[in-house]
């Protein structure tokens, strides 16, 4: 991301400011790590750590809400139904 590395004021040299993790793993279960989340201004906050089926929620609002293109929002809710409904069958390759 191209917010990720910010100059400094004297214009050398750059501020890392980590923006949190989420991650999904399987089974309706997530991950998410927001213990020491910050901003372009130097400050930290600290949120905490979460997980199961809240931060597999979250997960899956952002990975919704990151998506661009209005095909896009429409379709990946029916392919997460499709998946509930019917399951992910890989057998076929």
């Amino acid at each position: 991301n191209k917010h990720d590395v910010v100059p400094d004021e004297g214009g050398r040299g750059f501020r890392l400011f980590h923006m949190g993790s989420l991650a999904s793993i399987g089974g309706w279960k997530g991950v998410m790590d927001m213990t020491k989340v910050g901003d372009p201004q130097g400050q930290q906050v600290k949120v905490g750590k979460l997980s199961g089926i809240a931060s597999f929620a979250i997960y899956r609002a952002a990975y919704w809400g990151k998506q661009v293109s209005w095909a896009n929002k429409i379709l990946i809710p029916m392919h997460w139904f499709k998946a509930f409904c019917f399951g992910r069958d890989i057998s076929r390759f």
